[in-house]
């Protein structure tokens, strides 16, 4: 298949990736090309896949990261939402003039002009991965609208618990889980007793910083902390204070690479994950698992779906701090090769690749027997 994905243009796809949407581009670019296809990444300049081919799309700086802590409020239409608008409608305009190059266009941008500009491409079927929750009202209404008119493309998320939040909107053709390409994640079967803690993701509200630093703070344990400060704001106003209350205890990598945060996995006693949203899916727990680490979680979105309570970790009532810091103390009693089974089970690139090429193949032949595109060439 020629296959042409448009990656979130908020930030390069490139390592050390900002979230969890970011990396799954960049392992389903990556994968689908060492099976055979033709990819071409549409991503922000700065991008960098080694083997894929990257079209380079020009992003002004005005245009910056949506903020999903507040949930329900719509973005505001200043000047950098007008510029991303205009930058995802000339990317349509160019990927529609350039559509007999691609058999299927899988977009996984969460911006209301990528849903909207696609529409634009009337000869080539179109895909849509949402990775995050109904937070933004401009969305959850053009989403709706695409379904009462009946256009025709293909709705894809990560989890059921993303599904139903979409419920009242609109309704999703798969559910496809995110891979990890397992062999690049080392296992550590035993850690010391007094291996650190670890929050592992951006430095925003919704990820529940402050909770994993208080839940450490009230266990008595040491907290690593790894992600890219997404909000800035919020973490000068919030976590460098709680980070010079504790020195010594609480220590700030900054965002590190792949290889560099999995070996870290491997080597910390359990992995802190107090959401403060409908988390859509939660790749870093799987990660963590996967390197042998359990996981102790607000019950919140899609964990119930990716840990095990009591098998690969501990499910807390949502906002509790004391319940999970008192779990801390029962992390010893999961088996970390349990985690690392689970994971190899239900969370491999392998399984995520199969199941990305049967929806592009339906996607296709659908487009066919309807006649909008003619049938496919072998390459």
């Amino acid at each position: 298949m020629r296959i042409a994905l448009v990656a979130p243009l908020v930030t390069p796809i490139a390592q050390p990736f900002v979230g969890g949407s970011q990396a799954l581009v960049a392992d389903l670019a990556l994968g689908m090309v060492q099976r055979g296809h033709e990819v071409t990444l549409f991503a922000r300049e700065g991008s960098s896949i080694p083997g894929v081919k990257i079209e380079p799309v020009v992003v002004p700086d005005s245009v910056i990261p949506s903020r999903f802590s507040e949930p329900g409020t719509a973005q505001s239409a200043d000047p950098g939402f007008m510029i991303q608008a205009n930058v995802f409608f000339e990317l349509f305009l160019q990927l529609r003039q350039r559509a007999s190059e691609f058999d299927i266009l899988h977009a996984h941008a969460f911006d209301w002009p990528c849903f909207t500009a696609s529409a634009l491409l009337t000869t080539l079927p179109v895909l849509h991965t949402i990775h995050l929750p109904a937070v933004s009202p401009e969305i959850n209404a053009v989403l709706g609208i695409l379904q009462r008119q009946q256009h025709p493309f293909t709705l894809i998320t990560v989890s059921q618990a993303c599904a139903r939040d979409y419920a009242s909107y609109t309704t999703f053709d798969h559910i496809i889980y995110n891979g990890l390409d397992l062999d690049a994640i080392p296992f550590v079967l035993q850690v010391a007793d007094d291996a650190p803690l670890l929050f592992a993701g951006r430095i925003t509200p919704e990820k529940g910083v402050e909770e994993a630093i208080e839940i450490a703070e009230q266990a008595g344990r040491q907290l690593l902390l790894a992600g890219g400060i997404y909000d800035q704001s919020y973490y000068s106003e919030r976590i460098v204070p709680r980070l010079e209350v504790g020195q010594g205890r609480i220590h700030y990598l900054g965002q590190l690479d792949h290889p560099t945060l999995w070996q870290l996995m491997g080597q910390a006693q359990g992995l802190l994950f107090p959401i403060a949203w409908d988390e859509p899916f939660g790749l870093t727990p799987v990660e963590a698992m996967a390197a042998g680490t359990p996981v102790i979680a607000f019950q919140r979105g899609a964990v119930t779906e990716v840990i095990r309570d009591q098998q690969t970790g501990f499910l807390i009532p949502a906002g509790d701090c004391a319940q999970a810091a008192a779990a801390v103390a029962r992390l010893a009693t999961i088996e970390r090769s349990a985690c690392r089974a689970h994971v190899v089970a239900n969370f491999s690139l392998k399984r995520m690749l199969d199941a990305h090429e049967q929806v592009y193949t339906l996607a296709m032949d659908r487009a066919t027997a309807v006649g909008r595109v003619p049938a496919a060439q072998p390459l």
